[in-house]
């Protein structure tokens, strides 16, 4: 295992017996700026940009190499970004079919009720006069998982961005719906298996940044192949997207993040087609 940059850079330093102030003073760099780099403690330093400029400066001084410090400084960067993320398979065998005979009973079955329906609909409608009726909320709540609660009463707009994480809010337009209907979302530490099926466990509502893994699992039924997006927001901003592909008729998939110190505050992870927010759920990322 290649060792990290400021373990080289301390162990040259104190094998020369050169204080860390006589450094500071050289390279113009604050003493507790080259203390943290010495414990790569990278969270107390300003942009990787600015750190970048302190390792080469540290190295010049040094006589050290200074791309293969910016190097290792690099792959330590590489190992922030979060992975590429699975795709789960699901069970497609097909379901078995009925006879003939036994479908033809059952279409005839499904005309007669729905003709029926159609004239009590009819009947009700001439003899009953209008009513005037508020329009209901476009937000509505689903049960997506055995650990996710339901809510039976629509939730108000101006509700949906502090809900808890339980509560998972599925924002339909009123004139077109979309492509997909979302059967499960939610958040846990471990991706499971359970009668042959993938499943989300450790169902929480926090994570640490002590390099916890969050994952972040949606099912979807669709009638087509589309794309979905999981978006990851930190305070209120995008932190990172991942599109994936789902297929009919039902499919999972699921992303995650490794959270570290820097990570600590609050988050949303979303599960979006194009930009219509299909699930969204809040969580924070204690120390």
């Amino acid at each position: 295992m290649l060792e990290s940059p400021g373990k080289i850079l301390r162990r040259e330093r104190e094998s020369r017996s050169i204080p860390l102030e006589k450094i500071c003073a050289f390279t113009k760099i604050k003493e507790h700026y080259l203390k943290a780099i010495e414990e790569e403690r990278y969270d107390l330093l300003p942009h990787s940009l600015y750190v970048k400029g302190y390792l080469k400066s540290y190295s010049r001084y040094l006589s050290l190499d200074e791309k293969n410090i910016l190097s290792l400084y690099e792959d330590y960067l590489k190992s922030l970004l979060p992975p590429e993320p699975q795709t789960l398979p699901v069970d497609d065998t097909p379901l078995p079919t009925l006879p003939k005979r036994k479908r033809f009973l059952l279409a005839s079955i499904f005309v007669a009720v729905l003709v029926l329906s159609i004239i009590f609909l009819a009947t009700y409608l001439l003899s009953t006069p209008p009513k005037v009726e508020l329009a209901s909320s476009p937000f509505f709540s689903v049960a997506p998982a055995t650990a996710i609660q339901r809510e039976e009463e629509p939730l108000p707009i101006e509700d949906s961005e502090s809900m808890p994480l339980h509560q998972v809010m599925v924002e339909e337009e009123i004139q077109s719906a979309s492509a997909f209907e979302i059967l499960e979302a939610g958040l846990g530490t471990e991706i499971d298996k359970e009668n042959d099926r993938q499943v989300l466990t450790g169902n929480v509502s926090t994570f640490h940044s002590n390099h916890q893994r969050g994952y972040f699992f949606t099912r979807f039924k669709t009638s087509e192949i589309k794309r979905i997006a999981h978006v990851w927001l930190f305070e209120g901003k995008e932190y990172h997207r991942i599109e994936m592909e789902v297929k009919p008729p039902v499919w999972s998939v699921f992303s995650y993040l490794t959270f570290r110190p820097q990570h600590t505050g609050n988050w949303k992870a979303e599960a979006r087609d194009g930009d219509q927010v299909l699930a969204s759920l809040n969580f924070k990322v204690l120390q």
